[in-house]
């Protein structure tokens, strides 16, 4: 089991939080972590279990829903995990960029505004990149670079308005219940697990339980704005993080899986993706004495697994 988050103290007795995308792996673990802390949480959602419905293509939500509400998080948008026809690349745009629109100018009609902390991405930095990027470095190539660029930009009112904005710019995130780690199991359990092209791409990632304690601690922190790399400090390449988890599986990993065929199966995605090469600092996240609880590669597989089974 994890051990106890090492979130700061509350910055008030109870904030009330209204989350989107509360549903999604990330949001209900964050839900559950914040309520146990003490906070008031609504979630934002489509459907009419969650607190407050919102229709992102129609432009519909009720600005009554933000009185009072202290921090907003927003962590809806279209998965990226597809095929990128044209379509795809639409929604996958649209998605993040008219939900944060449509929070923002929510936002910015309340006489008490709330912070916004919102979800992003480290492809903002480019999928191939040899040297260590921090969130100084500029903006890279790409269609997800381009996209994480649009999602960000939307919130620039806010900012501009002198409202508290921070990006979390996340990587890949290991948790057994969903996310990259869960589609890759199936093969590893099999045997059939192994690295990804030359598997010398190198990855930034972070825990389930790290991932949340950011955001909670971009919640309770008001020093926290601005762009935040939410990932763990160790990066690995594709070959150590393939040994890594098939050490914790006890499964060989012998197979590997060529980069043409990745680049066959998903073309443009694949390639801004399992393949894309990244080494990313959590800078900001150190400056502000962050600490994570799980560091270490084959510490937080071992812990995710743990958690799975408890």
């Amino acid at each position: 089991m994890a051990s106890e988050s090492t979130s700061p103290p509350t910055i008030a007795p109870a904030l009330s939080i209204l989350v989107s995308g509360a549903s999604g792996l990330v949001g209900q673990a964050l839900c559950e972590k914040l309520q146990s802390r003490g906070h008031r949480v609504r979630r934002l959602s489509r459907s009419e279990r969650g607190d407050v419905q919102w229709d992102v293509a129609a432009g519909q939500l009720d600005t009554a829903a933000l009185v009072g509400v202290d921090v907003v998080v927003h962590l809806a948008g279209e998965s990226v995990v597809q095929r990128w026809s044209s379509a795809a690349k639409e929604r996958i745009l649209r998605s993040r960029g008219a939900s944060a629109h449509l929070l923002v100018d929510a936002i910015l009609e309340q006489a008490q505004r709330p912070a916004f902390i919102s979800a992003s991405g480290i492809s903002y930095y480019g999928a191939d990149l040899e040297d260590w990027v921090d969130e100084s470095s500029p903006m890279g190539d790409g269609f997800l670079a381009e996209v994480v660029r649009e999602w960000e930009a939307a919130a620039s009112a806010l900012t501009d308005a002198g409202v508290r904005t921070a990006f979390l710019r996340t990587g890949i995130v290991l948790s057994r219940q969903g996310g990259a780690l869960a589609k890759m199991l199936p093969a590893f359990k099999c045997g059939v697990g192994g690295r990804i092209g030359d598997g010398q791409q190198r990855m930034s990632w972070i825990s389930l339980p790290d991932l949340v304690d950011v955001y909670v601690f971009a919640v309770e922190n008001r020093s926290v704005r601005g762009v935040i790399n939410a990932v763990a400090p160790e990066s690995v390449t594709n070959s150590e993080f393939t040994k890594k988890l098939g050490k914790v599986l006890g499964r060989p990993t012998i197979l590997p899986v060529p980069a043409v065929v990745v680049k066959m199966l998903f073309g443009q995605m694949g390639e801004e993706t399992v393949l894309s090469n990244l080494r990313v600092r959590p800078q900001r996240l150190t400056e502000l004495g962050f600490e994570w609880q799980q560091p270490k590669l084959e510490h937080a597989l071992r812990a995710a697994f743990d958690a799975a089974q408890s």
